[in-house]
């Protein structure tokens, strides 16, 4: 389950996604993030984004993100531990790309199929 900024509700796809998000936020553009973290987890900067993450779970409810819906396609067999978002799955979007963009869809695919390949078995 993920979890929703509770500034711009933004949603993050874990708690430390989300204590990424509202840190570099605040840090880079202040204002409300920052006065959030203030307010709700005294502190926030002084610790690393492990213990932000481990406060906001504390601190938030989680939410449903579009990613938990995503099927995800296997790489190297069953059981190898690594998973991966639907790669190299064609969807209606997809195919109404055209030109440029389908070009660099194609190449991210191929890219993704020779990493994937490349990932060492682990047991």
């Amino acid at each position: 389950m993920a979890y929703r900024c509770p500034v711009c509700s933004e949603p993050q796809v874990d708690a430390e996604h989300l204590a990424n998000h509202m840190a570099f936020t605040a840090m880079i553009r202040e204002g409300d993030h920052e006065s959030w973290l203030d307010d709700t987890v005294p502190g926030w900067a002084e610790g690393d984004d492990d213990e932000l993450a481990a406060r906001l779970r504390e601190e938030l409810d989680t939410v449903d993100h579009p990613i938990d819906d995503i099927e995800t396609h296997d790489h190297g067999g069953e059981g190898n531990g690594h998973s991966h978002p639907a790669a190299g799955r064609e969807t209606g979007d997809d195919r109404a790309l055209e030109g440029e963009a389908a070009d660099i869809l194609a190449e991210a695919r191929a890219m993704t199929e020779r990493m994937a390949e490349d990932e060492p078995e682990t047991e």
